[in-house]
């Protein structure tokens, strides 16, 4: 059934209108006004490779690709990576959510083989559904947490302030072990951290690969602590990427690398790129 009017206009108005500005806000207000027809079950049509990927309007992330055909408010770190996936064989996406980073990079090259970790369940169940439905053999998707060592942990669910950002899901450490998947790998041309402030965890969890400047570029996510002066996964990300001697830039086109310092502070987002120097630091 074809959308109604104020759908289709909200659709157009957020995938061209050139204006940035209080385009979200707009979008947010609007939508609810035209659920009288077809509930909130749609398919997105995305701005990557045409991907069609189902949603939800009362999640906001899905919300976003519907109406803007992307993840808006991460719309220059996902250009970001596209640009990188442009050189890459084997990507990561760790902490996948509805796979938009997946599924950018992948419109970028057909070929590429992109292994995507999604612990909820639900989240998984649907990017394997995107995968299927867009036939995408290439797309990986592991229903397994990322953490430092092999084992179990606990998923907890968080809806965030609004109660509409299933993204928000994150793990803690439990006492059970002796389970886990690996996947069996000798280089990772890109790598995507975004998994709630364990990004630390993980990087270390990589540091033999670390080590041997055999992850090429990673996306990360920075968790600060409120005080500058307070160690905290923020922190102890950029230590350890540098000392496995990479080079730090911010997510924006064209990218920059100056050497680490306060500027990094305000950034909730950060790309590292193995610079070709490697040292001991990792190993302790």
């Amino acid at each position: 059934m074809r959308p109604p009017v104020l759908e289709r206009l909200l659709i157009s108005y957020g995938r061209h209108f050139p204006i940035r500005r209080g385009k979200l806000r707009l979008v947010d207000a609007l939508w609810p006004r035209q659920l009288a027809i077809g509930g909130t079950r749609r398919f997105a049509k995305l701005k990557y490779g045409g991907f069609s990927i189902p949603c939800d309007l009362n999640e906001m992330l899905q919300r976003q690709l519907y109406f803007f055909g992307t993840y808006f408010v991460e719309e220059n770190i996902i250009r970001c990576w596209q640009h990188a996936a442009r050189e890459a064989r084997v990507i990561f996406d760790m902490g996948a959510n509805a796979g938009i980073y997946s599924l950018a990079a992948l419109a970028t090259q057909p070929d590429l083989v992109v292994h995507a970790f999604e612990p909820t369940p639900e989240i998984a169940a649907r990017l394997r559904q995107t995968a299927a439905s867009n036939v995408l053999q290439n797309l990986k998707v592991h229903e397994v947490a990322v953490y430092h060592e092999m084992g179990y942990v606990m998923l907890n669910r968080c809806r965030g302030e609004f109660g509409s950002n299933e993204g928000m899901n994150f793990i803690t450490a439990a006492s059970d072990s002796s389970y886990g998947e690996r996947v069996e790998i000798d280089r990772i041309d890109l790598l995507k951290l975004d998994i709630r402030g364990h990004e630390h965890s993980a990087i270390m969890g990589a540091k033999g690969l670390l080590q041997g400047g055999r992850v090429g570029t990673v996306f990360t996510e920075l968790n600060w602590a409120k005080h500058p002066a307070e160690c905290c996964p923020a922190t102890e990300s950029i230590r350890l990427l540098q000392a496995a001697g990479y080079v730090i830039a911010a997510p924006d086109l064209p990218l920059n690398w100056p050497e680490a310092g306060d500027w990094l502070r305000p950034l909730n987002d950060i790309v590292a790129r193995f610079a070709g120097h490697n040292n001991s630091a990792l190993r302790e």
